[in-house]
């Protein structure tokens, strides 16, 4: 933040112009969530106003949430905070939940016990012959197939199928249409941004 430099403004003070500048590099993104603000000497020497002057924009700033100050440590710019938190929303409970031991329950839990909600799926359900005939296919293919990226669109011939499927539904595709996603969540990102 070296490159600060303050413009000159008849209509604003020094010190609502050094928050002007600071405010302007958040919303610029410049100064992320937990970045550290310069020290009070250092900002006061770049942008070439008194210590007094950052000190009491350094305070406005905190005081509306702008900045965190961290006491022997700083100034750092404050992270949005999230509309609505679930945890200000849910029960409250008299204890908390130990997430080792969940994981724990989970882990030494035997072969017969199902583990939903765990994200693993029986060792009976995979189709381990096919994963092994894919594995040797992938072995045995070229160091671009192997090691490489492919298309940011997905794979070809699963988008090629896509397209022929929604055919058959009365859909008009072509494969360069069809993006696939890891899942509905990056789909719905990638729509958004």
């Amino acid at each position: 933040m070296t490159d600060l430099a303050l413009e000159p403004d008849g209509a604003r003070t020094l010190v609502e112009s050094v928050m002007a500048t600071i405010r302007q590099r958040i919303a610029a993104r410049s100064l992320t969530p937990g970045t550290r603000l310069p020290s009070i000497r250092a900002f006061a020497k770049s942008m070439q106003v008194s210590k007094s002057t950052v000190v009491e924009a350094y305070e406005r700033l905190a005081a509306e949430g702008a900045i965190r100050s961290r006491p022997g440590s700083g100034f750092y710019a404050a992270g949005s905070l999230a509309p609505l938190s679930l945890a200000e929303i849910g029960p409250r409970l008299d204890r908390a939940v130990d997430p080792l031991w969940v994981s724990r329950q989970s882990l030494e839990a035997g072969e017969e016990v199902l583990k939903p909600g765990c994200g693993w799926l029986p060792a009976s359900w995979m189709p381990q012959a096919g994963l092994r005939r894919a594995l040797r296919t992938v072995a045995r293919a070229d160091d671009v197939a192997l090691a490489d990226y492919g298309t940011p669109l997905g794979l070809p011939p699963l988008r090629q199928l896509l397209a022929r499927r929604l055919a058959g539904h009365g859909i008009e595709a072509s494969p360069e249409q069809i993006m696939l996603t890891e899942s509905g969540t990056q789909a719905i990102d990638l729509l958004c941004r």
